[in-house]
């Protein structure tokens, strides 16, 4: 077969297949993006668009979430040691992925990657017990990880990490007018209106109107809790009664396309049975722009801090946010505002591609 200027491979990729409790992701670099016309232009957003939407077709690519991009000479915020860009399966980019951050800590770790910023590299640190402290440039701001070198969990090809996700913010609707909250969320002080909604005329067969938690983790959540929704008369219990077998995707896609929303929203569905006796609770989440993954880190906080601001669980000790791809430990300092995230970053395999 002779290869036409269209089917001609224009670029040669090492990367790793990686994931964080089920979320998967592709992970390479920028500068080890490789023309194969042999021209060095740096690598530009566009083409990194159009790279990811070839691979992360789950038939005929790689098959992805998302795209975890890492840079090691962050251009905006100097501060940083690394940048992350985040490239969702369908082509657009997004702000955060709390997940996709912590395989991005790992692969830094594993390959020793080296940083260009004014901070240099980050080294071990015993003022922290001997771990890392690494500073990731997101469009959300920075992000602080902490990969666990010697955490008790930590295997072969898993790491343990911590990962500061900054505060907990109200979410900026369409309705919201500026000034009218204080931007951090605290239980003690915010008003209930900042992120308490009831959503009407949605018209669906399951429902036509939702009590909904808004939460900002520099990205939007819609958290929607089915036992307080089934006492409001707002599902039923043949509908919402069982989380793991419940039709998620209608209720979901209807709620990101709401004019509401700036620029849709992630939906999280969350039951808490026991939670107030054991801290946990059990969420599933319909990504925008990926539709429903095995978890979301960003998506975890945000359940985490609207359980507690609605009073399901304790910001005493940790949440324990079960999703289908496994738990991730939330803990948010109503101190501070600021959430702090454990997890896995697991590698699957490493390879290169031509594409």
């Amino acid at each position: 077969m002779i290869e036409s200027e269209n089917t001609k491979p224009k670029y040669e990729i090492p990367f790793s297949k990686m994931h964080g409790a089920g979320n998967d992701f592709i992970v390479f670099e920028t500068n080890k993006v490789k023309r194969l016309d042999g021209t060095e232009n740096e690598i530009t957003l566009k083409e990194l668009k159009e790279i990811t939407l070839k691979l992360s077709h789950r038939k005929l690519g790689v098959g992805f979430d998302q795209a975890i991009i890492i840079n090691n000479d962050p251009k905006v915020l100097k501060s940083a040691h690394y940048e992350m860009i985040v490239i969702n399966s369908n082509g657009e980019q997004a702000t955060m992925c709390g997940n996709g951050v912590r395989c991005f800590s790992k692969y830094i770790i594993d390959n020793c990657i080296e940083s260009k910023s004014l901070n240099g590299t980050p080294k071990e640190d015993e003022n922290i017990g001997g771990d890392i402290e690494q500073k990731i440039e997101t469009l959300a701001g920075i992000v602080i990880t902490y990969p666990k070198i010697s955490h008790h969990l930590n295997q072969y090809n898993l790491m343990m990490i911590k990962v500061n996700m900054n505060n907990a913010l109200v979410l900026k609707t369409n309705q919201y007018k500026d000034d009218e909250f204080e931007n951090i969320l605290n239980k003690k002080v915010t008003n209930q209106n900042a992120y308490l909604y009831t959503i009407k005329d949605l018209s669906l067969p399951q429902c036509d109107q939702l009590e909904c938690v808004l939460v900002s983790m520099g990205n939007p959540h819609c958290v929607i809790f089915l036992e307080r929704n089934i006492e409001l008369g707002n599902l039923s219990t043949n509908v919402a009664s069982n989380l793991s077998t419940m039709k998620i995707d209608e209720i979901a896609l209807t709620l990101q396309k709401l004019p509401l929303f700036k620029d849709g929203c992630n939906v999280e569905f969350v039951s808490t049975k026991d939670s107030k006796l054991t801290n946990r609770v059990i969420s599933r989440v319909f990504e925008r722009g990926t539709g429903e993954t095995l978890a979301c880190g960003t998506g975890a906080c945000g359940v985490a801090v609207a359980s507690i601001l609605m009073s399901h669980c304790t910001e005493d000790k940790e949440v324990t946010v079960s999703m289908p791809g496994g738990d991730l430990l939330i803990q948010w300092s109503n101190g501070t505002g600021e959430v702090f995230k454990t997890g896995p970053a697991c590698t699957v395999f490493n390879s290169n591609i031509k594409i």
